[in-house]
């Protein structure tokens, strides 16, 4: 199963996703920022299955990130799922969901299993 790619800069939000995911048998990658979330696109051996977006992070935010994965022509090939705080969903029109943090673990796995399937 292709890996999910969790993008948030809050460390404490990112650990407990990432955790979450984990138990339930997903295979996770980190990113703090934008910037980050494209080097890790970079080595992995295959494309996400999703991507968890936070929209408000520093060096390089979500809506700054879906626009070079527009421009390098690889945002079609991501379901990209925006988990924000502050955001709107006109910040991130390419999401197919977007919900507020903080996240009900129930919820994230909801999503997680709709565009993941089950492990």
């Amino acid at each position: 199963m292709a890996p999910i790619l969790l993008v948030e800069d809050n460390d404490d939000l990112r650990e407990l996703y990432a955790a979450i995911l984990r138990r339930a048998g997903y295979t996770v990658h980190e990113a703090d920022n934008g910037e980050a979330a494209l080097e890790s696109l970079e080595h992995m051996p295959c494309d996400p299955c999703l991507v968890l977006l936070d929209l408000m992070m520093p060096i390089m935010s979500g809506p700054e990130f879906l626009k070079v994965l527009h421009d390098r022509n690889r945002l079609g090939a991501l379901t990209i799922v925006v988990l924000s705080a502050g955001g709107r969903p006109i910040d991130a029109p390419q999401a197919k969901k977007f919900i507020r943090k903080p996240v009900d673990p129930n919820t994230l796995l909801t999503v997680v299993r709709e565009f993941c399937g089950t492990v």
